[in-house]
């Protein structure tokens, strides 16, 4: 039985989204010859195409269909098309005209009052299948450090992995793959390990020299490996292109960093000693989630905003506006205009995404300051919470960006001041928590504040406030190790205490007969 035109669309489209790209050629070939100027039958057969290793022949089809369409809609899909094209043949200065042209289609189709429609992409993991929820892929991804350990290769997990583990505690739940880096040493070796423990190479539409994406057979898990090289006292990493100039380049630049062996249930493997140094080279304040980060055009340490990014900036950009992710779009946008104020189409096409979702009432995203933040730490009772106390977290958090309160617990003021407070640990911490000017509460931290702790908490200043002479040499003593810079004395709020307090409920404050 003969398939009408659309049937046989639909079914090639099938058989490409299930990988069977032989099957899907089988019926796109003779459409292609039958439909020469058919732009459904040419879009299918490019995607197939630049999937397949003949990107070659994708730009004189393009070209020829770009021409032939109308609408700002549909110029706009092809020019993204022949930019896709060129980009992964490396043609960049080529790949940049055509995406700004696509830009351009889209900005005039924003300016007749139009946008794409939206199409949301199907998600294909449900939330009680979600690999990286359930704890399958950490699984994955000790073992594999494991297995790389025992085989001599310090590989350790890096990028989106590295900051799940260690902001969080577990991979991130919303992650797409898994992220190791190794030195460039032993790059080969830890590659051909990967592969001998069943790990499938994933076929890259620009192969780099440094950068190899793995795939798990069983569990479809990508896994992104990075190579790192020494540069001086520095790493360097990204996308290297041998033999190509600096624009071909995507440089990310890390300060020098050790590892650490620690124990999985795998086995033993290597792990930063600082992650937070690689952590805040990488996300400038990593600390506060930006689900929107794009790793290769966000990163905080890209030597150079060189071409090759330019060109993965304008092509994601596009893409989702295409698809009507006005938001998405938007921060692509925003992104390429952090780090290139001067990028008149990314400004423009900001402008006309913020007129569109004005008027469609939605939201325009609200991107973090990823400028690294300068945190300071307190300890304090807050018992009886008063005044002074307000006072005196006001003026703490006015030395930074945030803020993080240690609420010392019952036993600390018993050992401290001789008695117990009057208030318990958590009822004073839930107080402070509801202080505007607190950011973080804490309730366990060690009795003396050294170099090692500030560091592992990214804070910057060590503050407090001392009501005599003798509780100022205490405070004092318990951060001795700290340099000079890192502690601030702030003032202690005269004419109220938490001590007075308590003197005044015992004279009877709040009787009818207190004033007289």
């Amino acid at each position: 039985m003969t398939m009408t035109l659309e049937e046989a669309l639909s079914k090639a489209k099938e058989l490409i989204t299930a990988g069977k790209f032989n099957d899907a050629d089988k019926i796109l070939e003779p459409l292609k010859s039958e439909y020469p100027s058919s732009p459904d039958v040419a879009r299918l057969w490019c995607s197939l195409a630049m999937r397949t290793g003949r990107t070659v022949d994708v730009p004189a089809y393009a070209a020829e269909i770009y021409t032939q369409v109308a609408g700002d809609f549909h110029k706009a899909h092809w020019a993204h098309v022949l930019g896709t094209a060129n980009f992964i043949l490396l043609d960049l200065s080529a790949a940049h005209v055509h995406f700004s042209d696509a830009l351009n289609h889209l900005m005039a189709l924003a300016k007749s009052g139009r946008i794409p429609p939206h199409k949301g992409r199907a998600k294909s993991d449900q939330a009680d299948t979600n690999v990286f929820a359930s704890g399958e892929a950490e699984k994955l991804l000790w073992s594999t450090c494991a297995q790389l350990a025992r085989s001599n290769i310090p590989a350790f997990s890096f990028a989106g992995t590295l900051l799940g583990l260690v902001r969080n505690g577990r991979l991130l739940d919303f992650d797409k793959d898994l992220d190791i880096a190794v030195r460039m040493e032993f790059w080969d070796a830890c590659c051909a390990v990967l592969e001998q423990t069943g790990w499938v190479r994933a076929p890259m539409r620009i192969e780099y020299a440094n950068y190899r994406d793995y795939v798990h057979p069983e569990l479809g898990i990508t896994l992104d490996v990075c190579g790192l090289q020494a540069r001086g006292k520095q790493l360097v990493g990204g996308f290297a292109l041998p033999g190509y100039a600096d624009e071909y380049q995507r440089v990310s630049v890390f300060p020098e960093l050790d590892l650490m062996q620690r124990d999985s249930d795998y086995g033993v493997v290597w792990f930063p000693c600082q992650p937070e140094k690689i952590l805040t080279a990488f996300y400038g304040d990593w600390r506060t989630p930006n689900s929107h980060w794009d790793t290769v055009i966000s990163a905080c340490n890209l030597e150079n905003f060189t071409l090759l990014v330019r060109c993965y900036a304008y092509h994601r950009l596009i893409q989702s506006w295409l698809l009507g992710d006005l938001a998405k779009a938007w921060c692509y946008a925003h992104q390429i205009a952090l780090k290139d104020p001067d990028d008149v189409l990314a400004l423009r096409g900001r402008q006309w995404m913020e007129r569109a979702m004005t008027r469609l009432n939605r939201e325009i995203p609200v991107w973090p300051k990823n400028q690294r933040q300068k945190r300071v730490y307190t300890r304090m009772v807050a018992d009886l919470f008063h005044e002074g106390h307000v006072n005196f977290l006001r003026e703490a958090r006015a030395l930074g960006t945030h803020l993080t309160v240690c609420v010392v617990s019952d036993e600390r003021v018993v050992e401290n001041k001789g008695k117990l407070p009057v208030m318990k640990q958590a009822e004073r911490a839930a107080v402070v928590a509801a202080c505007k000017y607190a950011d973080a509460v804490t309730t366990e931290t060690p009795s003396s504040v050294t170099p090692e702790f500030m560091q592992q908490h990214g804070f910057d200043i060590y503050t407090f406030a001392c009501a005599s002479e003798q509780e100022r040499q205490d405070k004092y003593r318990l951060c001795e190790s700290l340099p000079p810079e890192m502690i601030q004395e702030l003032p202690y709020t005269p004419g109220i205490s938490t001590s007075e307090l308590v003197m005044r409920i015992r004279g009877g404050a709040g009787s009818k007969g207190a004033d007289t």
